[in-house]
């Protein structure tokens, strides 16, 4: 019987389309959350609804920070779902208009949504402490500089320094999903162990918290290291 032969590279190119599809279903899911949670209850009860997800979400007094609250959840909706059409390379070759045009729309999106996302922790506040907080400023921050650059790239036709950018800019955009998914699926295996439920703090937020907006990115930079290094392709 002959036996597969598994290289490092197959096993590198599968390891990314199951990591993919299962990022795909959660993000079908967030958004299922992010429609009903937030988009219904504010047709049927109003924004104000919103509080019962999130006590910081509306503030009567404050019709700025509510509209920005707005924007930062239902514009993510458009902004999920784009994003990861970008990553489908039979759709890029295929379609290199629709990519580029998708493109602008979803860099437009999360600089928006990460823009209004830092305004409201700097403004409103948010559970967490300072430590948690820098760390998701650094998530918005980087959203920001890679758009940006992957924007001057693509101007400048350097492609490989364009999917650079653009998958650090994904994964940068995506932090906020880690997030959730990671701390929900510790609070299903483990419950509260680690978690001061009172203020969201310790050292199982914190952890969540870095491998939700640093560690992905650190995996893609070891991705890149070993193909410049020609050790994988």
């Amino acid at each position: 019987m002959k036996k597969m032969k598994t290289t490092p590279n197959k096993l590198l190119e599968n390891s990314k389309k199951i990591w993919f599809i299962c990022l795909l279903m959660a993000q079908g899911c967030f958004i299922t959350y992010l429609i009903f949670g937030y988009a219904l209850t504010g047709i049927t009860t109003g924004l104000s609804g919103w509080s019962r997800l999130n006590n910081t979400a509306y503030v009567a007094s404050d019709p700025t920070g509510n509209l920005m609250y707005a924007t930062h959840v239902l514009l993510a909706v458009v902004m999920i779902i784009g994003g990861s059409l970008q990553l489908i390379p039979a759709l890029r070759a295929k379609y290199p208009t629709f990519h580029r045009y998708n493109g602008r729309v979803f860099v437009l999106l999360a600089c928006t949504i990460s823009i209004a996302g830092m305004y409201l922790m700097i403004v409103r506040g948010t559970v967490g402490n300072l430590l948690m907080h820098s760390l998701t400023m650094f998530g918005g921050g980087m959203v920001i500089l890679s758009s940006i650059l992957a924007v001057l790239a693509a101007r400048k036709r350097n492609i490989n320094s364009h999917k650079i950018w653009a998958i650090r800019l994904y994964l940068a955009a995506n932090g906020v999903l880690f997030f959730r998914l990671m701390i929900f699926a510790w609070f299903l295996t483990f419950g509260s162990l680690g978690v001061d439920t009172a203020t969201f703090t310790g050292p199982t937020v914190l952890a969540v918290s870095i491998c939700s907006y640093v560690m992905p990115l650190l995996i893609a930079e070891l991705v890149r290291y070993m193909r410049a290094k020609h050790l994988i392709r």
